[in-house]
Order: structure tokens, then C-alpha cells, then sequence
């Protein structure tokens, strides 16, 4: 994936991944994620992987992350 920056919506949110650092080994990135501005933890994810799939990776470590909150249908 070519962005340093993705937003991706759930629950109605838009949530913004910022990449942080390449790292070595399986891991392959670390992105900051927030929201409104507030930093809510990282998520990592391999070099090799397609915009679609980083946007499903995303909703389900949201998903994971604020279980409570129901992504809008």
C-alpha cells in the first residue's frame, strides 16, 4: 500500500492512520491510529498488503478496540 495516511470509517467515525515506522522482520509497518485528533493506540500490518485488505484490517481492530460501539450498515 502506497498511503502514508488512511482514514477509515466505523461506526459512523472516521478514524485516521498515520504510519509511524517501517520495521524489520514479519511486522512490516506501525500506524498511529485517532480519532477527532486524539491518539487511541497503533496497529502494524505487512509491507505486502492491498489497500482493501488494510481497510479490513482497520475495521477489525477497531471492532476489537471499541467492541461496544456497532459499525453502521
Amino acid at each position: 500500500m502506497r498511503y502514508r495516511r488512511r482514514s477509515v470509517s466505523y461506526a459512523g467515525q472516521p478514524f485516521s492512520f498515520e504510519l509511524i515506522e517501517r520495521t524489520s522482520g514479519k511486522t512490516g509497518f506501525v500506524w498511529a491510529v485517532s480519532r477527532r485528533g486524539e491518539f487511541i493506540g497503533t496497529l502494524t500490518s505487512p509491507e505486502e498488503i492491498t489497500t482493501r485488505e488494510f481497510d479490513v484490517r482497520c475495521t477489525r481492530w477497531l471492532a476489537d478496540l471499541l467492541g461496544g460501539l456497532q459499525p453502521k450498515k
